[in-house]
């Protein structure tokens, strides 16, 4: 059977790429990939026939609709599929977190049978913030969630927890505005949706993840009230992270605490 392999970068290009990553493009048909990968080519050169390596970032069109975009890259993968016995398609993080278009091609593979869909870890966006932020995800417990899904269904928060918000910069938005993220980026929903669990002075923080060795990660702190301006600086490598408050003594559960001192 065919096979697509689809492949996580890591945030900071090829030094993050495990060895069995390098393994699974050396031995692929044809190599894609898509997004800035730093110093992907220079290794493909080292590991690929460069005739047989293509850079897809191209199909990712900045305004347009995100589901055009996404039909646009299943597309290419599903007809170099017809060529080739095995593809692989390099993204940079994690290929699980974020990516639509690797559900898709899931869902795909389900229904056809033909092709094999098969992933492989990489350092994600979420690995690198909680670096950052000196944050261990379990201590008080933490919640990833995206920013839409997060407002459409209404969701419940429990501010105990710490929370991750992505794709802040796409608010309400449809298109893929990745150079002007701010342009149609629905920020009031957002505000509005936070302010139901959060006090308006709570402390907020946007925090961009490191795309290359060159780069740092930013963390910028406002409050919630001041959300609109702490989003203006917003782009497609930001998630909010938003602090737990410490539950409130009528929420512990005393008991079970007397059996952990013991």
């Amino acid at each position: 059977m065919k096979t697509l392999r689809i492949v996580g970068a890591g945030m900071i290009g090829i030094d993050q790429i495990s060895e069995e990553a390098k393994e699974i493009i050396r031995l692929s048909n044809k190599v894609l990939w898509i997004g800035f990968i730093q110093n992907i080519e220079n290794m493909l050169l080292k590991t690929n026939s460069v005739a047989l390596n293509e850079d897809i970032t191209y199909l990712y069109i900045d305004g347009a609709l995100d589901e055009d975009n996404y039909e646009r890259i299943i597309q290419k993968l599903l007809h170099d599929l017809s060529c080739f016995k095995n593809i692989c398609l390099v993204v940079p993080g994690y290929p699980r977190l974020g990516l639509s278009f690797v559900q898709k091609l899931q869902i795909i593979s389900k229904d056809t049978h033909q092709f094999e869909l098969k992933t492989y870890s990489g350092i994600s966006s979420f690995d690198s913030m909680i670096n950052e932020l000196e944050l261990d995800p379990l201590e008080e417990g933490t919640c990833i969630v995206d920013a839409n899904r997060l407002i459409l269904y209404d969701y419940m928060m429990d501010p105990a927890l710490n929370y991750f918000v992505y794709h802040v910069c796409a608010i309400g938005n449809r298109k893929t505005d990745y150079s002007n993220p701010v342009l149609n980026n629905k920020v009031c929903f957002l505000k509005e949706k936070l302010l139901k669990h959060y006090s308006a002075t709570h402390n907020i923080f946007l925090v961009s993840a490191t795309v290359s060795t060159n780069s740092n990660i930013i963390v910028l702190q406002n409050s919630l009230e001041k959300l609109e301006f702490l989003l203006s600086e917003v782009s497609y490598s930001h998630s909010l992270f938003i602090p737990c408050v410490l539950p409130k003594k009528e929420n512990i559960n005393w008991q079970f605490l007397k059996l952990l001192r013991k």
